[in-house]
């Protein structure tokens, strides 16, 4: 009896472990079963998740790719307009440079060489210098006009005041008595004027010349000669590339005004005023000397020496 309970209670100790085996691989089963399915579904998450910062940094790199090209556009027209400005300043800063080397080269003002035609006090108020200064103040030009006239003197006396060498006023003295051939000649074409230290005094060599001269002789009669003294006075400046020659036809009436323009014409070229050309009124006269005036001052803008 004992024997059978013995052995029933072995068999169902034995099932139990039995069933208890078979429940516990299928718990070990289901156990690796979910746990891989939650894996799966974490790397499925972290896949999306992966995908999701991708897609976002895409975005945001779509997104920013404009305002980067706008910057980049932005940059380029601000490089642009610095480069456009800084050549607009340097043509400035060049034209300013000319305009003050222009204005340099006229910033004292202009000279008068050669013949005083006004006497007395009509001097200082008619003759073409005094003109001159006004109609130069007039446009507003702040210039000062100086005198280097002689009243009644040659050509011989105006090349030693402005200090041409006294061996080359000489040869033409020496020139003229060869040609007179002992016939008595105008003191003009021998003689030289005292002149005191003020006249010889040089304070206009950063002036622009105006040279008329030859009305009261001292050339012997020779248009070339007078172009050649014309010369030796302009070359006593330290640039020649400014300056203004007029003439009249001489007092005695020796040589006419075509004569006198023909050589004076092709010597100066566009520097060259011929008062023929002018006007009709006599040099020597106010209204000469006012005409002159204003054909000087005309000369000075269409060669650029005036803006």
């Amino acid at each position: 009896m004992n024997n059978n309970y013995q052995e029933g209670r072995n068999r169902l100790l034995l099932i139990l472990c039995i069933l208890l085996f078979i429940l516990f691989g299928a718990l070990l089963l289901w156990s690796r079963s979910s746990n891989a399915a939650d894996t799966a579904r974490l790397q499925k998450l972290a896949a999306q998740e992966e995908q999701n910062d991708q897609n976002k940094e895409q975005d945001a790199s779509e997104e920013a790719r404009p305002e980067k090209a706008a910057k980049e556009e932005t940059e380029e027209n601000e490089d642009q307009a610095s480069t456009d400005q800084q050549e607009s300043e340097n043509e400035n800063e060049e034209s300013a440079a000319e305009e003050t080397e222009t204005t340099s080269a006229l910033a004292k003002g202009i000279v008068c060489w050669g013949d005083d035609l006004i006497n007395g006090e009509g001097s200082a108020t008619h003759s073409y210098r005094a003109v001159l200064q006004n109609l130069l103040n007039d446009s507003g030009y702040n210039l000062t006009v100086i005198d280097k006239t002689l009243q009644g003197a040659g050509t011989l006396s105006m090349m030693t005041m402005a200090g041409v060498p006294q061996e080359e006023v000489q040869s033409y003295i020496t020139a003229h008595q060869e040609a007179a051939q002992g016939q008595e000649l105008p003191v003009t074409e021998t003689g030289i004027r005292d002149l005191t230290p003020e006249q010889t005094q040089r304070n206009d060599l950063e002036y622009v010349p105006v040279i008329f001269m030859g009305y009261y002789g001292g050339w012997n009669h020779d248009p070339a000669e007078l172009a050649r003294q014309q010369e030796a006075i302009l070359n006593t400046f330290p640039q020649q590339e400014q300056y203004i020659i007029a003439a009249t036809f001489p007092l005695d009436g020796s040589v006419d005004s075509a004569a006198l323009d023909s050589v004076m014409s092709e010597k100066w070229g566009d520097h060259y005023i011929s008062m023929a050309s002018i006007t009709s009124n006599p040099a020597s006269t106010y209204e000469g000397q006012a005409d002159l005036a204003a054909a000087i001052l005309q000369k000075m803008k269409d060669l650029g020496y005036l803006a």
